[in-house]
């Protein structure tokens, strides 16, 4: 019996995805545990910058970090300009059902439908709210624990990807 996500591939979903793959590159890990590191890279390099008006960088960069720190406006930026291209992919707000077996992944949307073996997936990574499926190390599929049927589809899925992933584990 095979084991169904659905979800609707929207902008919040491609989000939160993307978050959790960050979070895999070893370089980015210290800006998502320690906001306080990412504000202070920024005034660094605002400062190295604009090294010839030293007390307008200064200036500058305590404001850029309070609204990091505190309005998160980068995020609502970076979000509003990911939606804008986000618009011209053809599975904007497709409604996915993703399929789990034991022969692979089935994947079907509006216009269109995709099989693919396990071998495609290079590694798995378990998160408190969902399964990531790598293909290589740029593509990525989010399966948030929502968007399974049952509770048992979210154990199972973990159970297969453990079995047929060699690079599994728990994030």
């Amino acid at each position: 019996m095979p084991i169904e996500y659905r979800f609707q591939f929207s902008v919040h979903h491609f989000w939160t995805g993307l978050q959790r793959y960050k979070r895999e590159i070893w370089w980015m890990r210290p800006f998502f545990q320690n906001r306080w590191l990412w504000g202070l890279s920024c005034v660094l390099a605002l400062s190295i910058l604009a090294n010839k008006a030293p007390g307008v960088a200064v200036i500058l960069a305590c404001l850029i970090m309070v609204g990091v720190l505190l309005a998160g406006w980068p995020r609502s930026l970076s979000i509003w300009m990911l939606e804008k291209k986000f618009r011209k992919s053809p599975f904007y707000n497709d409604e996915i059902t993703f399929s789990l077996s034991e022969s692979g992944a089935h994947v079907r949307g509006r216009g269109s439908e995709s099989r693919t073996g396990w071998a495609i997936f290079t590694k798995a990574r378990r998160f408190a709210d969902g399964l990531m499926l790598f293909q290589g190390p740029n593509v990525f599929l989010w399966l948030p624990d929502a968007a399974a049927a049952t509770a048992e589809d979210v154990a199972a899925a973990q159970n297969l990807a453990r079995s047929q992933i060699q690079d599994y584990r728990e994030g």
